[in-house]
């Protein structure tokens, strides 16, 4: 089992799904854990159990997210690893000419410009650390069909925004990776596996058994990888990365 001793990680949206999962898993193999979210209840929680830190952050908010960065650099000093699981899904199966604009912007600001935000302002945290990671999440929505359109744009944009980070702080040194997560047993998965079936007029809790026993995956499995990217293990590791 990798040793993640001495990292510093932050993992943004750790209050459930795949960050929680992360958050736990990293501090089990010995890394330094900070849990920040939106849900303060549910972030405290993830934080005490991993026995590391908490910050509230909003990252749609441009103040929030440079208030974070200020608290860990006082607590901390550094980072080694920025992982931001934090996003949104909005307007599952609305068809374009009803899709609201205001969906539009609310998941393009959490999922894009929050990663950016979150990117920008814990940079000279990272810059001080070593060998450090900044993950982004993405989605197979980039590239396939997705049940929203506004999902599919705001990830288009984490992949393009992850790959020009990766050029351009490669020579400061720092690893850059996207990682491209399948069909996630998460709330929002869950959600939009429900609104699909109550659409279809079928049972939703006959559709969820069905996608679990045709391989949904855990967020524990995809914590492992991304456990495993934040390692010094994956120096070699670049680009973009897909789990089932």
């Amino acid at each position: 089992m990798m040793n993640l001793q001495g990292k510093t990680i932050l993992v943004v949206g750790g209050a459930a799904g795949i960050g929680q999962a992360t958050a736990l898993l990293c501090a089990e193999r010995g890394a330094d854990v900070i849990v920040a979210d939106f849900n303060e209840a549910e972030g405290r929680a993830t934080a005490q159990t991993a026995n590391g830190a908490f910050v509230p952050v909003d990252v749609t908010d441009e103040t929030s997210v440079k208030a974070m960065a200020a608290s860990i650099s006082q607590s901390h000093g550094k980072l080694d690893a920025l992982v931001q699981t934090a996003g949104i899904l909005k307007g599952a199966y609305v068809d374009l000419e009803d899709f609201e604009l205001a969906t539009l912007r609310q998941v393009l600001d959490v999922n894009t410009v929050g990663s950016f935000l979150c990117a920008k302002y814990t940079l000279p945290l990272l810059k001080k650390g070593q060998k450090p990671a900044i993950i982004l999440i993405s989605s197979p929505a980039a590239y396939g069909v997705s049940s929203s359109y506004a999902y599919a744009m705001s990830k288009g944009g984490v992949s393009a925004l992850g790959t020009t980070m990766a050029g351009k702080l490669a020579s400061q040194g720092i690893r850059v990776n996207v990682l491209f997560p399948g069909g996630i047993n998460t709330f929002m998965k869950r959600s939009v596996i429900e609104e699909d079936a109550r659409r279809k007029g079928q049972d939703p809790q006959a559709a969820l058994n069905a996608a679990t026993q045709t391989g949904m995956g855990e967020p524990e499995g995809v914590a492992k990888v991304l456990a495993f990217l934040v390692s010094d293990e994956a120096d070699y590791v670049r680009g973009s990365v897909s789990t089932r």
